[in-house]
């Protein structure tokens, strides 16, 4: 009997002990939860209400044009800038890349766009000055550049001085996002933020359209709120061709992308930019060609959802894309000249090559400055001074035979940097997880060639925006998903010594 007892005993203590343990699992589980809620809480306190109540303050600007609500989206976003990360206020200004014509006033010394980039700039070094490492070829690339606009300085007037240091400055930022080693944002939500940027842009384009007085023109040129309807193509082909790459990198791929890039291309067509119609037409037959001859299963699978989406578009939409294909052949038919036709770029482009080829010594080799060509060269059209619409002509008026080498040289030392920064895995055994961590992917190139063809109608060497173009054409270029990264580099530790190769930090 007392045996007995002793041993109900036993196992009434075991059993209050197991529930203890269960109990304090548990409460450990949910602590733990809790504080991993609060992490994420800390880290984006703001992106539940942000971006919402910028997208409907903007739109609420575009359709009153009440300074006041700009004022107040640009107090949200500087206040947004101070308590956010580098990483925050880096999608923060890829979302407004695609809005930043409504910041942009003339009226003053500096645009509301100029600060906003700029106070990012000045949180950036400040919160990383502590964990930045510097690639050293990047940074002498950086300095470089900056050395080479520095030279035209004696021949700046004075009122020139602002825009200089503006322009360096703010090329800077978008060099440090490259070429420190550290700094490593999410080219997926950097992508998915851009997409969504021009879509808040094209409502606020179409807000103005319809609250604005209509024209008698035969056809009304959309350009969202882009500032220019070939600068507002080339972000939508951009973009198109980001979703498409994400698409193919991604283990578990989603269907969306593929029919937001249809959209975004759709979108493009509204422009009626003959550059435009021309560079889609082109880079479609490279993506078709590529899709007929690839084996990669997500490419395939993009295929058979393209071929599906564009049947159901045209049957869905056949009379509004009828309607804008007959606006698309009027646009095309006006003009009986060149001139006409290129909307004066190639009467630009012969006055710009004759500055070039008449330029001293001196100018030929280092140019007149990328914010003192424009003024020096004194070429207008219809009384307004113009720039060459053509930024290879732009950069040998700018920086010469030498400094247009120097600039390609640094653009392919930063795509180096970056391929570098996304991680060689270097096999002893087993190399192909080298060639296929180190060697871009086809639809990488597509961003980079469709920019390149706008290029040839657009000047944009004197814009800091385009630097950051720049910077998520880089990034884009050797992007691999995370997840498929992580099990490659699992793989090769199994039996394989992984390695970073050049990395030259400081």
């Amino acid at each position: 009997m007392h045996k007995y007892r002793a041993m109900r005993s036993r196992q009434k203590g075991r059993c209050a002990v197991s529930q203890r343990s269960v109990k304090g699992s548990h409460e450990l589980r949910g602590t733990e939860l809790r504080n991993r809620t609060m992490s994420i809480a800390g880290r984006f306190p703001l992106l539940g209400w942000f971006y919402p109540s910028i997208t409907m303050l903007l739109m609420l600007y575009a359709g009153t044009q009440q300074t006041s609500l700009l004022l107040v989206a640009m107090l949200c976003m500087g206040i947004y800038i101070a308590i956010s990360s580098a990483e925050s206020n880096f999608y923060l200004l890829v979302f407004l890349l695609p809005s930043l014509s409504l910041f942009v006033t003339e009226q003053a010394d500096s645009s509301y766009a100029t600060m906003l980039f700029l106070a990012a700039l000045v949180k950036h070094v400040a919160s990383r000055i502590s964990s930045m490492k510097l690639h050293v070829a990047g940074l002498l690339g950086v300095l470089g550049i900056i050395v080479l606009e520095l030279l035209h300085l004696f021949t700046y007037l004075s009122d020139w001085l602002s825009p200089t240091v503006r322009w360096i400055a703010l090329m800077l930022y978008a060099s440090l996002l490259i070429i420190d080693m550290s700094f490593k944002p999410s080219f997926k939500r950097a992508v998915y933020t851009f997409t969504c940027g021009i879509f808040v842009s094209s409502a606020c384009g179409l807000v103005m359209s319809v609250t604005s007085e209509l024209t008698s023109a035969p056809f009304r040129r959309f350009e969202g709120v882009g500032g220019d309807p070939n600068g507002f193509g080339m972000m939508v082909l951009m973009a198109a061709f980001f979703l498409l790459h994400l698409y193919k990198q991604a283990r578990q791929p989603n269907t969306l992308l593929v029919y937001s890039s249809l959209g975004l291309l759709l979108l493009g067509l509204t422009t009626l930019s003959r550059t435009y119609f021309l560079t889609m037409g082109f880079m479609v037959l490279l993506l078709l060609g590529y899709m007929a001859v690839t084996a990669d299963r997500n490419s395939i699978r993009m295929r058979s959802k393209m071929i599906a989406a564009v049947a159901i578009l045209g049957a869905v939409f056949a009379i509004p894309v009828m309607n804008l294909v007959q606006s698309i052949i009027e646009r095309m038919s006006i003009g009986s000249s060149l001139d006409k036709m290129t909307g004066s770029r190639s009467f630009l482009a012969e006055q710009y090559w004759t500055v070039f080829r008449d330029s001293s010594l001196w100018e030929l080799l280092v140019g007149r400055g990328i914010i003192g060509y424009l003024p020096q060269s004194r070429i207008s059209v219809h009384g307004q001074q113009m720039g060459p619409h053509n930024t290879y002509l732009e950069s040998l008026v700018a920086w010469g035979l030498v400094g247009t080498v120097i600039f390609i040289a640094f653009v392919l030392l930063l795509a180096y940097v970056q391929r570098i920064k996304s991680g060689t895995v270097v096999v002893r055994t087993e190399t192909w997880l080298e060639s296929s961590r180190s060697k871009p992917s086809f639809l990488a190139f597509l961003p980079i060639i469709s920019t390149m063809i706008f290029l040839l109608s657009l000047h944009s060497l004197g814009m800091y925006t385009t630097y950051f173009y720049i910077v998520l054409l880089i990034m884009n270029l050797y992007y691999t998903e995370p997840e498929s990264v992580e099990r490659m580099e699992g793989i090769g530790s199994s039996g394989t010594v992984p390695a970073e190769r050049g990395s030259g930090r400081i």
